[in-house]
């Protein structure tokens, strides 16, 4: 085997894969990075036995070949190669030299023949989505998925197919880690027929970092009864899905709300900040309060002191509300909305909250209220 390629591209490829790699397995093999070169190039990837990934190269091929090289020392070596080209080729007794300028590094490889090969999904059903719509519907609901192992089926977000009640959606996802839930949807052409399926959020957030770095136009994703798979220009991805049933979320979103509450976003985010730096000495929590036309947002910490934001806002529905809320659940969703301003629907204090943009996306997100000494009184 022998090729060469332009380093900044092998770079983006080694990394990307590299992340896939398991550190932790029984199976030592896997924690190596497979290189195949074609005619049309190079293949490099990996396979942790959960999710896999390959990437194509453009590379001058000189000698076909296969060959498995420790994924931790390429990494290290090859995200400090200068700019340039530079070169490989496998050598006796499983030796790769890697050449670039004048100076060379001799690694020492594996044969491929018990590596495990990437599985190719049987298409069942599958669909396009543009890149920027899929990364802003993961952005929007992974952070709400779980990582207990105690929940494991709430360790990945549940993606819905077709048309559901009330939906003006056919593509949506919903993540909850059972203190509070997102759920984003969208119309996209060329979904077609109804099914559901819970994507590991890992295999989500490599999603997300491929659309961001590789500035992807869309995604075909492609779904059978236990694996789906994603595939970018250039990139394939695969994931097993997490089995099990998902929780009916329809239940937890609340049919009316006593007090809807319209606020700027940066303003209510921002508010929300600054009471946190006193509610991380009180368990995170704050409480928001509607009173004359104003949203009220407090937190109290002994011994360290006390803040009243007070932002203005347009009420409908009752005027005074108050209910508890862990800070760390209403900054994550602010965060991520990317409407000006957003409706925010409180119930009685142990009610959950309600935030939704005022325009924009069909997106809802819940947190469960904190039950405090004030609440139950």
């Amino acid at each position: 085997m022998e090729f060469s390629c332009n380093t900044d591209q092998l770079q983006s490829g080694v990394s990307i894969v590299e992340r896939i790699v398991s550190t932790r397995s029984t199976l030592p093999i896997i924690g190596n990075i497979l290189f195949e070169t074609s005619k049309s190039g190079i293949k490099i990837s990996a396979n942790n036995l959960e999710m896999g990934i390959e990437i194509n190269i453009p590379a001058k091929v000189i000698k076909e070949g296969t060959i498995l090289i420790p994924a931790k020392t390429l990494n290290g070596i090859v995200s400090k190669l200068p700019e340039g080209e530079v070169s490989f080729k496998l050598k006796e007794k499983g030796i790769i030299s890697l050449n670039y300028k004048r100076s060379n590094f001799n690694i020492h490889g594996l044969p491929s023949d018990e590596f495990p090969q990437l599985p190719k999904v049987k298409e069942n059903k599958s669909f396009e989505v543009k890149g920027a719509i899929l990364e802003e519907m993961i952005k929007q609901t992974i952070f709400a998925s779980s990582n207990s192992e105690e929940k494991y089926v709430l360790n990945g977000v549940l993606i819905e197919m077709g048309k559901g009640a009330g939906e003006g959606s056919n593509l949506r996802m919903i993540a909850t880690d059972g203190y509070r839930l997102a759920k984003r949807g969208e119309k996209v052409e060329g979904v077609e027929g109804s099914a559901s399926f819970i994507v590991p959020s890992r295999a989500l957030m490599e999603v997300l970092r491929i659309i961001s770095a590789e500035n992807t136009n869309n995604v075909k994703v492609v779904l059978s009864s236990d694996q789906v798979s994603f595939k970018f220009k250039n990139i394939y991805l695969v994931s097993r899905l997490i089995q099990g049933q998902f929780p009916d979320y329809r239940q937890v979103i609340p049919k009316s709300a006593e007090s809807k509450v319209k606020v700027s976003t940066q303003a209510l985010l921002e508010s929300a900040e600054r009471a946190a730096v006193i509610a991380a000495s009180a368990a995170n929590i704050i409480k928001m309060e509607v009173k004359g036309g104003q949203l009220h947002i407090m937190a109290q910490a002994p011994d360290v002191g006390s803040v009243d934001e007070v932002i203005e806002v347009e009420t409908k529905g009752k005027e005074k509300a108050s209910v508890a809320f862990n800070v760390r659940l209403i900054l994550d969703a602010l965060r991520v909305i990317e409407a000006e301003e957003i409706w925010l629907e409180l119930g009685e204090a142990l009610s959950p909250g309600l935030i939704k943009p005022k325009d924009g996306p069909d997106y809802i997100y819940i947190a469960m209220p904190i039950r405090t000494q004030e609440a139950v009184a």
